[in-house]
C-alpha cells in the first residue's frame, strides 16, 4: 500500500493555504479599492454638480437670458473630460447638453431627483437648478475605465505567480526542516536491537528530540528483553548439558540389551542435539562477530565432504559447483555451521538417494550460496515459515527427526552477517535454499 508522504501532505496543505491567502488578499484589495474609487468618484460627481449649478445660476443672472441660455453658455465655457452635462425641464426632457459619453442614452428623469444614481456602466449626479430645471452630470463608472480594468487584470494575473512562488519557497523550507526526520529514519534503520543500542541525531526541534527519546526508550526495553531471552536460552542449555551427559552414560551400557533403554538413549541424543542447536542459535544472535575474510567455496566443499562421510553407504554424495574463491567477511565457524545445516536439511528431506548441488557464485556486490535438491520440495504453504523456530511441516511431523531449529539457525547467522536466506523451487525439481551475503572486495 502506497501511503502519502509527510512532505507531500505538508506541501498540499501549504499550497492550499498560500493559494487561499493570496486569493483572499487579491480579492479583498480589489473590493476595497473598488469601494474607495466609487466613493471618490461619487464625491467628485456631487462636487461637480454643485459647481455647475452655481455657475449656471451666475451666468443666468449676469446675462438675464434665462436658465437654459445660461446653461448653454456655461457648458460652452466649461470643458471637463469624461463628463456629460444635461439640463432637464420639469417634464424630464433634456433642454441643454454638452459632452459625449460612449454608450450613454439620455433618459427622462423622475423629478425631483436631488442626489446620485448608478446604472450598469455610469454614475450620475442630479441637482435642482432653479425652480423648474434639474442639472444632471453623467460620467463613466470608474470600475469600467480601461486603466482600472487593466490594473485588476494585473492583480489577478499575479495571483497564480504569487501562489507558485509561495509553494516553491515552502517546498524548499519543508525539505530542509524534514532532513532531521530523514536522518532519524536512517539511524533507526541502521541500529540493531540489542542491549545498549541508541540513536543520536542532532535534534533542532522539541518534537524531534521527544521522538528520538521515545525511540531510545523503546530500543532500551527491546534490548533488555532480547538479552533476557538469550541469557535464558544459554543458561537453560548449559544447565541441561550435565544431566544429559549423565543420562547418556547410564543408558549406553543398557542400550545393547534393552530395547527400551536403546529408545531412551535415542531420545537423549535428540535432546542433546536440540540443546546444541539452542546454544548455537543464542551464539549466532549475540556473540561478537569476527571480521576475518572467509572463503565460501572452501566451506561448501568441506560441508559436502562431511555430509558424504556421515551418509550411509550407497548415498549419493553432494555435488559442488564453485570457483576457487568467493570471499565474505565474518565468522568462519558460524558460516560453516550455516552451510552444514543447509546441506543436512537437503539430505534429511530429500533422502539418501537425492541429488544435492551446492553452488557458490558472485552476483555483483553479493556472494550467493545455493543448496538445491531433487527431493519432494517445500509445500507452498510452508515456504514462509520454514525459517521460523521450531517450525515443522504437517507432512513431515512425526516422520522426520529434528526440532525445527536448523534453518532458524541459518537465518540468524545470515542476519548477523548482513545477509538473508530464502526458499524457492529448484531447477532439479525439489527445493533450493539461497544464502545471500555481502561479498568482500
Amino acid at each position: 500500500m502506497n501511503r502519502p508522504t509527510l512532505l507531500g501532505q505538508l506541501l498540499g496543505a501549504h499550497t492550499l493555504v498560500v493559494a487561499g491567502t493570496c486569493a483572499f488578499l487579491v480579492l479583498a484589495t480589489m473590493g476595497t479599492s473598488a469601494l474607495l474609487l466609487r466613493q471618490a468618484q461619487d464625491r467628485t460627481v456631487e462636487a461637480t454638480v454643485a459647481e455647475v449649478v452655481n455657475g449656471i445660476v451666475v451666468e443666468e443672472r449676469e446675462g438675464h437670458r434665462g436658465i437654459v441660455a445660461g446653461a448653454e453658455e456655461y457648458f460652452d465655457e466649461t470643458q471637463l473630460a469624461g463628463f456629460r452635462f444635461e439640463l432637464l425641464d420639469r417634464d424630464g426632457r433634456v433642454v441643454a447638453q454638452r459632452g459625449d459619453i460612449a454608450g450613454w442614452v439620455p433618459t427622462k428623469a423622475v423629478l425631483p431627483p436631488d442626489g446620485k444614481a448608478q446604472g450598469d456602466r455610469f454614475r450620475t449626479g442630479e441637482l435642482w437648478c432653479g425652480p423648474d430645471h434639474v442639472l444632471r452630470v453623467v460620467t463613466l463608472d470608474v470600475l469600467h475605465l480601461t486603466a482600472v480594468r487593466r490594473a485588476a487584470a494585473v492583480m489577478l494575473g499575479a495571483l497564480p505567480l504569487a501562489a507558485a512562488f509561495g509553494t516553491l519557497l515552502g517546498r524548499r523550507l519543508f525539505r530542509r526542516r524534514l532532513t532531521t526526520l530523514t536522518r532519524l529514519e536512517a539511524a533507526v534503520t541502521g541500529t540493531a536491537a540489542e542491549a545498549g543500542a541508541s540513536i543520536d541525531v542532532p535534534a533542532e526541534t522539541r518534537e524531534i528530540a521527544t521522538l528520538q527519546d521515545a525511540f531510545n526508550g523503546l530500543l532500551a526495553r527491546l534490548g533488555e528483553a532480547l538479552s533476557r531471552e538469550r541469557r535464558f536460552t544459554q543458561e537453560a542449555a548449559h544447565e541441561l548439558r550435565t544431566p544429559l551427559a549423565t543420562l547418556r552414560a547410564r543408558l549406553e551400557p543398557l542400550a545393547t540389551s534393552e530395547p527400551v533403554a536403546a529408545q531412551a538413549l535415542h531420545d537423549v541424543e535428540a535432546l542433546d542435539r536440540l540443546v546444541d542447536a539452542l546454544l548455537l542459535l543464542a551464539r549466532s544472535e549475540s556473540a561478537p562477530l569476527p571480521a576475518t575474510p572467509v572463503n565460501l567455496c572452501d566451506l561448501a566443499r568441506d560441508a559436502a565432504q562431511r555430509r558424504s562421510l556421515a551418509d550411509p553407504g550407497g548415498a549419493r554424495p553432494p555435488e559442488v559447483d564453485a570457483p576457487d574463491e568467493v570471499l565474505v567477511r565474518g565468522s568462519e565457524d558460524l558460516l560453516a555451521r550455516a552451510l552444514g545445516n543447509l546441506v543436512d536439511n537437503a539430505r534429511k528431506f530429500g533422502g539418501p538417494g537425492a541429488r544435492i548441488v551446492i553452488r557458490v557464485r558472485e552476483e555483483g556486490p553479493r556472494a550467493i550460496v545455493s543448496v538445491a535438491d531433487d527431493g519432494p520440495g517445500i509445500p507452498a504453504g510452508s515456504k514462509d515459515h520454514v525459517f521460523e523456530r521450531f517450525f515443522r511441516g504437517a507432512e513431515t511431523r512425526g516422520t522426520t527427526e529434528g526440532a525445527g531449529l536448523g534453518l532458524a539457525v541459518v537465518r540468524a547467522i545470515a542476519r548477523r552477517h548482513q545477509g538473508s536466506i530464502d526458499a524457492r523451487s529448484s531447477e532439479l525439481g525439489g527445493a533450493e535454499l539461497r544464502l545471500d551475503l555481502p561479498a568482500l572486495r
